[in-house]
């Protein structure tokens, strides 16, 4: 096979598998916040996402460090600390509603001295036991969200299996600025000299 050929077949496979990010930077209206885990209503144990973008810190019974490792379409794998254990979210992320999320949850799993993307998503990113919503203002807004898929777009059920055009959203929500007007100097009507540097509504 020929570099053009190879290179045509690794295009085509990520094609086929949906967008992924590796190594991988959570979203970033997360960066420097942290979220309460709620289920069914009830508050429960909190996720922190430090300003590097790759760090985060879960307090359970013990407290967990969780780095980004990768994102596939809307599955978020991350990493416990520099060990052999990683985790399979589906998330689902309004970038709306910036500081709240559904996820679902817990599929853990092991690999000894791995190092690169993982390809194969079905053995391990399988069907939530559960769902929460998480909120770092409070008690979340959930009827707006919901978790419709819950299997990458290459597997097959059980589950709802994901459009592989589907993916967790990353920009921070962007921030208009403010226009202003500007005057003739040659004007003399007080009226419009007292609008200029007003921001245009």
């Amino acid at each position: 096979m020929n570099i053009l050929g190879f290179l045509l077949g690794q295009w085509l496979s990520n094609f086929q598998t949906g967008i992924t990010e590796f190594p991988c930077q959570f979203p970033c209206p997360w960066h420097n916040k942290t979220f309460t885990f709620y289920y069914s209503g009830e508050a429960g144990r909190t996720w922190k996402f430090y300003a590097d973008g790759q760090t985060s810190l879960m307090s359970d019974e013990g407290p967990i460090i969780l780095n980004c490792y990768q994102i596939t379409e809307r599955f978020l794998i991350v990493r416990d600390g520099d060990s052999d254990y990683f985790r399979c979210f589906p998330i689902y992320y309004d970038p709306e509603i910036p500081l709240e999320f559904i996820m679902g949850g817990w599929n853990g799993f092991r690999f000894i001295n791995h190092t690169g993307e993982f390809t194969n998503l079905c053995e391990f990113c399988k069907e939530p036991r559960f769902i929460q919503a998480l909120s770092a203002t409070g008690p979340p807004s959930i009827s707006t969200l919901s978790l419709n898929c819950t299997r990458p777009s290459t597997c097959s059920p059980p589950g709802g299996v994901c459009n592989k055009s589907d993916t967790i959203p990353k920009a921070c929500p962007t921030t208009t600025v403010p226009t202003t007007t500007t005057v003739d100097p040659t004007t003399k009507s007080h009226c419009l000299k007292k609008q200029d540097h007003r921001p245009i509504i």
